[in-house]
C-alpha cells in the first residue's frame, strides 16, 4: 500500500510539472502583444540601450529623424496620404474604401512606379511608426500606423484570392513571391505594434467616411490568414523561394490571435512543409556543416541564411522549446561563408545570376549574434563577436548607420537594427588571412590565391575554375576568373535584366564565359530553366581545399568536364590552371586546356573575355580580317524565355576580326587604361600550335565591371583549333601588370614536347632579384616526363623547378606526382596521396616541406628525409 501511494504522489508530481510547463508556455504564447519582434518586458532594457550605448542613441536619432520626416508629411493631411495609394477608384463601393488595382509585374529587375513604390513605402512608414509606439508610447505614432493598417486591411479584403496554386498574390496576381516580401510580410507588424493601443481604444481613419471607425479585428485575421495559405499553397520548391516566401508566413500566423492555429502553422512552416513550400527542416539538409550554404548564386543564397536567421529568432522567442538554435545550428553559420569567396579587393568570384559585391551582411551577424545571446549559445557569440568586431575595427561596418528603406524585394527587417542590436557586443579581434585555397560544392568551384606579404590588393593572385547546374545558374561549361593588379580582369559576364535578350542568349550561355565551345554547338539541357550542364570535377588540386600549402609561392588545380548536353558536342575536357608567384609584385598564370569530341570533324574555341580598351597582337604577321558571319549560324535559333536558347550565344559578338592559320607564338595584351590610378595590362604569350586560328572580338559590356567599362564593349579572344585540341592543347601564360606597357615580367615562353605530346613550359622573368627560369610541366597522373638535355624527370600531374640568373636551383615544387629530379638533385616520394612537396635552397640550408613521406637527394650529397 504505502508504495502504491508513492506510485501516486511521483505520477501526481510529473503531472503537475508538465502542466505547469504547458501552463507556462501557453501564457508565453498567448503574451500581450507585440511579441512578434519584441516583447513589451523588453523595452525598458531597449531604452536603457539607446540611453548609454553611443551607437544606438545615433541609430535612433537616425530612425526618428526619417521617421518622423514621413509622419510629418502623413500628419499634413491623413487623408491626402492614404489617397495616394494606387487605388481602383472605379471598383468602389458606396462609402468603403475601394480595393487597390491589382499589379502586372514586367520582370524582377523592372524600376518601381512611384503608385507601386507607394505602396511599399507607406507599410514601411507604418511599421516606424508602430515602433515608435512601442518605444515612446507616443499615440501620434499609433494613430498613424493604424490608420495605415485599417486602410490596408479595407482594401486587400476586397480582392480575390487566388484559387489556383502557382505564384499567384492578391495584389500581385502573377507574382506572389514578390508581394510576399513587399507587403504581405509587412502588414502583420504594424498590427502587432498597434494593438495596444486599439485595446485602449484607439480608432482608425477612415478617409472615405471622413471619420474614425472601429477597427475590423475579424477581417485582419482573415488577411493574416489567407497570407499564410498564399505562402503554402503558392511559390516553389527546391529553391530559395520557400525562404523568400517564409518571411510572409511566420509574420502572418504569429499576428493569428488562435494560438492552436499558430501552432498548427509552426509546424508546416518548421516540419510539414506543402507541395509548393519546403519547411525550414528541408532548408536545413543543404547546412549539415557549419560554413555550407544554400546551393545557388551568391545573393541568392545569402538570403536563405539572412531570413532564416531573423525567423528562427523570431520563433525561438515565441517559443524556445523549439529548440531551432540546437536543430538547425549550421544556417546561421553560413552568413559568413561568402568572405571566402572574395577577391583581394574585396569583390566576390561570380557565377551565375550574381552581382560583383556583396558577401557577409553585418546586420544580419548582428541578429545572429543576438539569437546566440537570447540562447546562450557561446559559439555563436564568439564568431559573430569576432566578424562584427573585426568589420568594425577596419571600418567596414558602422553599428550606428541606419540601413536604407527595402526598395525594392526585399522584407522591411530593417528597425531590428534598433531592438535587436545587443547591447553587450563582446568580440575579440584576431588577424586572420584567408586560405589559400578553397572550394564552394555546389557551383563546382575551386579556387586559387596568393595575397601579398604586404597585403596591398595589387600585389595579390587570385583565380578559379568551376562550373555546375544550380538555380540562377548559367551554362558556363568549364570556366575562369583571373585577378591581377587590383582588379578581376578575365571576367564573368555576370547579369543583367532577366528575360532580355542579352541576358537570355548570351549571358546564361557558354560564349559568355572563359571556356571552350565545343564544334559551336556547346550547350545546356535540363535542370533549372534547362540551364543544367554536368558539373566541374576536380582531378588533382594544391593545396587541397583549405588545406596548408607546401610552396608559399606556387599552387594549381587540375579539373575535368563532360560536354555532352544535346548531341553536337560530343567533348571531353581537362584544364589545369596554376598560378605562379615570382616575386612580391609579380606573378603569372598558366591555363592549359584540353578538349577532344568524339564527333568527327571536331573543332573547338577557347575563349577569354579581360575588361579593358582593347587587345593587341604583337606579332606583325599575324593578319586579321574582319569575318562578320563566323558566329552568326545559330543567331535565329528558336528562343523560348527561360526554356529554349541559341546557343552557344556568340552570335552577340561584334567587331570580329580572324587570322587565318597560324603555327608561331602569340603574344598579346589587354590594354586598360581608362580606370582611376594606374592604368592595367594584361600579356598573353601563347606558345605556337598547328592548326591554330586567332580571332578577337567587341564581347557585350561586363556587369558590374569598374567604371568606365560597365559601359563598354569587352575585349575577347578566341583561338580555334581544328581538330581535337588533346594532345596540342590550348596554352595560355596571363601576366597582370600595371603602370607601362613595357612593366611586364615574364620575358619568353618557350614550349616543352616529348614525342609530340605538349608536356610542358620553359619560361623566363625578370624580378626585382634579377632574370629567373622556370620549368612548368603538366600531365596526367603517373606519366614520364623526362629532359635529358635540362636534366628534368618528372613522373606525376604537375611540378616547377625555378632557377636564379646564375642557372643555379632555387625551388623544386611538386603539386602531384612520385618523383621530380634536376640533375643531381632530387624529391621522391616513400608514401601519401595526392603527394605534394616543395624543396627551398633560398636559404643557407635547404629546406623541404611535403604533405607526405619523402626523401630530398641533393647535389652535395645530403639528403633530407620527411617522416
Amino acid at each position: 500500500m504505502k508504495k502504491q501511494l508513492i506510485s501516486l504522489q511521483r505520477k501526481y508530481l510529473v503531472l503537475n510539472i508538465f502542466m505547469l510547463f504547458f501552463i507556462s508556455n501557453l501564457l508565453a504564447q498567448e503574451a500581450e502583444r507585440p511579441f512578434i519582434w519584441v516583447k513589451q518586458s523588453e523595452r525598458s532594457q531597449i531604452l536603457e540601450k539607446i540611453a548609454q550605448e553611443p551607437w544606438a542613441t545615433s541609430l535612433y536619432t537616425k530612425f526618428l529623424n526619417r521617421a518622423d520626416e514621413d509622419f510629418n508629411v502623413y500628419q499634413k493631411s491623413p487623408e491626402l496620404f492614404l489617397k495616394k495609394l494606387p487605388f481602383n477608384w472605379e471598383a468602389q463601393k458606396p462609402t468603403q474604401i475601394p480595393p487597390l488595382k491589382i499589379i502586372i509585374r514586367t520582370g524582377p529587375q523592372e524600376k518601381l512606379s512611384a503608385p507601386k513604390k507607394y505602396i511599399e513605402y507607406s507599410l514601411q512608414v507604418a511599421i516606424d511608426c508602430g515602433v515608435l509606439y512601442y518605444l515612446t508610447n507616443d499615440e501620434k505614432y499609433a494613430q498613424c500606423g493604424l490608420d495605415i493598417l485599417h486602410t490596408f486591411i479595407e482594401t486587400i479584403s476586397q480582392l480575390p484570392y487566388p484559387t489556383e496554386s502557382g505564384n499567384n498574390g492578391i495584389i500581385y496576381p502573377e507574382d506572389h513571391l514578390y508581394e510576399s516580401r513587399v507587403i504581405n510580410a509587412q502588414i502583420p507588424i504594424i498590427y502587432d505594434f498597434i494593438t495596444p493601443f486599439i485595446k485602449k481604444g484607439g480608432m482608425p481613419y477612415d478617409f472615405v467616411k471622413n471619420k474614425k471607425v472601429l477597427f475590423n479585428n475579424a477581417k485582419a485575421q482573415k488577411v493574416f490568414k489567407n497570407y499564410v495559405e498564399l505562402v503554402i499553397n503558392q511559390g516553389m520548391t527546391g529553391s530559395n523561394w520557400s525562404v523568400l516566401e517564409a518571411p510572409s508566413m511566420v509574420q502572418n500566423l504569429l499576428a493569428l490571435d488562435n494560438v492552436s492555429d499558430r501552432k498548427k502553422y509552426i509546424n508546416v512552416y518548421l516540419n510539414e512543409g506543402s507541395p509548393r513550400q519546403d519547411p525550414l527542416s528541408t532548408i536545413a539538409s543543404f547546412y549539415k556543416n557549419p560554413g555550407d550554404v544554400y546551393p545557388e548564386t551568391s545573393n541568392y543564397s545569402n538570403a536563405v541564411a539572412s531570413y532564416s536567421t531573423v525567423l528562427m529568432t523570431m520563433l525561438t522567442k515565441y517559443d524556445p522549446s523549439l529548440n531551432l538554435i540546437e536543430k538547425y545550428p549550421n544556417i546561421p553559420l553560413g552568413l559568413s561563408r561568402w568572405e571566402a569567396m572574395k577577391y583581394p579587393n574585396g569583390e566576390l568570384v561570380r557565377f551565375g545570376d550574381a552581382p560583383r559585391t556583396g558577401g557577409t551582411s553585418y546586420a544580419y551577424c548582428e541578429y545572429a549574434y543576438y539569437l546566440g545571446e537570447i540562447t546562450e549559445t557561446p559559439d555563436y557569440k564568439k564568431t559573430f563577436g569576432y566578424l562584427i568586431a573585426t568589420a568594425i575595427s577596419e571600418d567596414t561596418y558602422q553599428r550606428d548607420e541606419l540601413n536604407p528603406r527595402s526598395f525594392p524585394s526585399r522584407v522591411y527587417f530593417e528597425p531590428l537594427q534598433l531592438l535587436w542590436y545587443s547591447e553587450n557586443l563582446k568580440g575579440e579581434i584576431i588577424p586572420q588571412k584567408q586560405p589559400r585555397t578553397d572550394n564552394l560544392v555546389h557551383a563546382s568551384v575551386f579556387l586559387q590565391r596568393n595575397e601579398s606579404a604586404d597585403e596591398n590588393p595589387e600585389n595579390g593572385l587570385m583565380c578559379f575554375v568551376g562550373g555546375a547546374a544550380m538555380v540562377h545558374g548559367h551554362a558556363t561549361g568549364m570556366n575562369m576568373e583571373l585577378y591581377g593588379k587590383g582588379q578581376v580582369l578575365g571576367v564573368d559576364n555576370g547579369n543583367g535584366n532577366y528575360k532580355l535578350d542579352l541576358h537570355e542568349n548570351y549571358s546564361r550561355l557558354f560564349a559568355a564565359h572563359n571556356t571552350v565551345i565545343v564544334n559551336g554547338n556547346s550547350q545546356s539541357e535540363g535542370g533549372w530553366a534547362n540551364l543544367g550542364q554536368n558539373p566541374v570535377e576536380l582531378v588533382s588540386m594544391e593545396p587541397m581545399p583549405l588545406k596548408e600549402a607546401v610552396s608559399p609561392n606556387f599552387s594549381f588545380t587540375q579539373t575535368s568536364f563532360l560536354d555532352d548536353k544535346g548531341d553536337k558536342a560530343e567533348a571531353e575536357e581537362q584544364r589545369t590552371l596554376a598560378l605562379i608567384r615570382t616575386s612580391e609584385t609579380t606573378g603569372y598564370y598558366v591555363d592549359v586546356f584540353r578538349s577532344k569530341s568524339k564527333l568527327p570533324n571536331q573543332y573547338h574555341d577557347y575563349l577569354y573575355h579581360n575588361i579593358g580598351d582593347a587587345l593587341v597582337f604583337e606579332n606583325k604577321d599575324l593578319t586579321l580580317v574582319p569575318t562578320p558571319n563566323r558566329y552568326m549560324a545559330n543567331a535565329n535559333n528558336k528562343w523560348v524565355a527561360n526554356r529554349t536558347y541559341r546557343h552557344p550565344g556568340w552570335h552577340f559578338f561584334e567587331n570580329v576580326e580572324t587570322s587565318s592559320q597560324y603555327n608561331k607564338e602569340v603574344r598579346a595584351t589587354f590594354n586598360t587604361e581608362k580606370m582611376d590610378g594606374k592604368p592595367i595590362y594584361m600579356s598573353l604569350h601563347i606558345p605556337g600550335f598547328d592548326d591554330r586560328e586567332y580571332t578577337k572580338v567587341k564581347a557585350p559590356l561586363t556587369f558590374s565591371a569598374p567604371k568606365p567599362y560597365d559601359t563598354l564593349a569587352t575585349p575577347t579572344l578566341v583561338i580555334r583549333k581544328n581538330g581535337e585540341a588533346w594532345i596540342a592543347p590550348f596554352v595560355v601564360v596571363y601576366e597582370p601588370y600595371n603602370e607601362t606597357p613595357n612593366n611586364k615580367s615574364v620575358q619568353s615562353v618557350e614550349k616543352l614536347m616529348q614525342d609530340g605530346i605538349y608536356k610542358g613550359l620553359k619560361i623566363k622573368s625578370k624580378t626585382s632579384n634579377g632574370l629567373i627560369t622556370q620549368y612548368i610541366i603538366t600531365q596526367a597522373e603517373h606519366e614520364l616526363y623526362e629532359n635529358k638535355e635540362n636534366g628534368i624527370i618528372f613522373k606525376g600531374v604537375f611540378a616547377i623547378i625555378t632557377l636564379d640568373r646564375n642557372e643555379e636551383l632555387t625551388e623544386m615544387y611538386i603539386g602531384n606526382g612520385e618523383e621530380l629530379h634536376f640533375k643531381n638533385n632530387s624529391i621522391k616520394k616513400i608514401s601519401g596521396e595526392n603527394f605534394a612537396a616543395y624543396l627551398s635552397f633560398e636559404n643557407s640550408e635547404p629546406q623541404l616541406n611535403s604533405n607526405g613521406k619523402c626523401i630530398a637527394k641533393l647535389a652535395n650529397g645530403k639528403q633530407i628525409i620527411v617522416e
